[in-house]
């Protein structure tokens, strides 16, 4: 029933009393039962608080362990990482060692003539052009390689459309 004006009782309902003088029930009994149904809704609140404390407990938790688990991930990640640099930096140490030994010369000393020296900076440029041939190699090897695997991924994955290829891919 909605009312047009702001108050909530009629003045009738206010003189009337909340039991009515010829029944059974006595106000006593009535405030017991007040007093049991209140109860009862205080445990089902009390229940409901404590369901809804054990939830945002578990919910802590599982963000905690997905923290840690990603932690973890960042940490193996990393680790990875510092591997395959620090190999690469061995390696690429090796090739420059390489190319720093130098031919022996015979009698130890470094030729004084410069037709001498010219050979030796000569037989240095050929060591270094076969280093960076075998370089360029290792890296179009290497290229073709990931090209082959992301192309196979992206078809697994259906990224590709029938008549494109990855290098025709673009973001817009």
């Amino acid at each position: 029933m909605r009312r047009s004006e702001k108050s909530w009782m009629e003045y009738d309902e206010l003189t009337k009393p909340f039991l009515s003088p010829d029944s059974e029930e006595s106000a006593t009994s009535v405030a017991v039962e007040l007093r049991d149904r209140m109860v009862r809704v205080e445990q089902q609140v009390l229940a409901q608080y404590t369901a809804t404390a054990a939830y945002a407990t578990l919910a802590n938790q599982g963000v905690e362990q997905a923290r840690a688990e990603s932690r973890a991930d960042l940490d193996r990640s990393q680790a990875t990482i510092i591997g395959l640099l620090d190999r690469l930096r061995g390696e690429i140490n090796n090739r420059l060692d390489g190319l720093d030994a130098r031919p022996p010369v015979s009698g130890g000393a470094l030729p004084s003539d410069i037709g001498g020296r010219l050979a030796a900076m000569e037989e240095r440029m050929n060591g270094v052009l076969h280093a960076l041939e075998g370089c360029v190699h290792e890296n179009m090897a290497l290229r073709q390689q990931i090209d082959e695997l992301v192309q196979r991924q992206m078809q697994t994955d259906g990224w590709l459309v029938s008549n494109g290829g990855a290098s025709e891919l673009s973001l817009l």
